[in-house]
């Protein structure tokens, strides 16, 4: 049975640098890896560009649109017999011709939805993805490592989309953990002693302008969240100083752990 690794922090703060790394390592000592970054659409338990349809919905889909059927369930994800879930793009590459792009588009499940589910089903479809997921034997591989899938992305959904407060963030982070099983698992969260300055960074080395006030007052409301989450919860978990440039010794302390 596979040990699950999550790699956590706010934005910018080096996690899929990390994952990339970690990931590298392994291998090198003749483990099994399999590992997941931000928006990596074939991520099993992680969504970006995600519609969410009905079962009877997607059966209308599939009838209007005969020439992608085979598409459609090649990207599709099943939460549970009455809800589907059907990734449209790959980062910016669609994976859909118009007018179905833009009908998927219409029921985007968590990034930037135009009309969000209720919380309670948001949680029950990640539930049951997750679960289904993780109770599938066959998984020969030591380790599967994700880039934010635990707290990063969910938590930005919640936040943004539902204004959710710490309890139904933490209930939700619940419920996720619950559907893993017995199954080993380690949170290691990134820090940084000044998220304005890791934010301004990284948008610098992506090419972007720099964050607005308003993003530095969300990501510090972010951190806040990710800590009471972190203390609430009854997970092993490590939390990792990557200030002034300290991956190197955060990937040493990782490594550490796990061989």
């Amino acid at each position: 049975m596979p040990q699950i690794i999550f790699i956590e922090g706010v934005s910018g703060v080096g996690k899929s640098t990390l994952v990339s790394r970690l990931t590298e390592r392994l291998r090198e000592q003749g483990y099994s890896v399999k590992n997941w970054v931000e928006f990596d659409f074939t991520n099993p338990i992680d969504f970006y560009c995600t519609a969410v349809v009905s079962s009877g919905e997607y059966e209308d889909l599939c009838r209007r649109y005969p020439a992608s059927v085979e598409a459609l369930r090649r990207y599709t994800v099943a939460a549970d017999d009455d809800i589907k879930l059907v990734r449209y793009y790959n980062e910016d590459t669609p994976l859909f011709e118009q007018p179905l792009l833009s009908e998927l588009w219409d029921r985007e499940f968590c990034y930037e939805p135009k009309n969000p589910v209720p919380l309670s089903d948001y949680t029950g479809v990640y539930q049951a993805v997750w679960r289904q997921y993780f109770s599938t034997p066959g998984q020969e591989t030591d380790y599967l490592i994700f880039d934010g899938s635990l707290l990063h992305h969910p938590i930005n959904d919640m936040m943004r989309n539902y204004h959710a407060d710490k309890e139904q963030i933490l209930c939700h982070i619940r419920q996720l953990l619950g559907a893993l099983g017995s199954q080993e698992r380690t949170i290691y969260y990134l820090r940084t002693d000044d998220i304005a300055a890791q934010l301004t960074r990284a948008h610098a080395d992506r090419g972007q302008n720099p964050p607005s006030a308003e993003e530095v007052d969300f990501w510090r409301q972010r951190y806040e969240n990710d800590q009471f989450v972190l203390q609430s919860i009854d997970e092993k978990n490590k939390i990792l100083d990557v200030s002034h440039n300290g991956w190197n010794n955060a990937l040493e302390i990782i490594l550490a752990d796990l061989v």
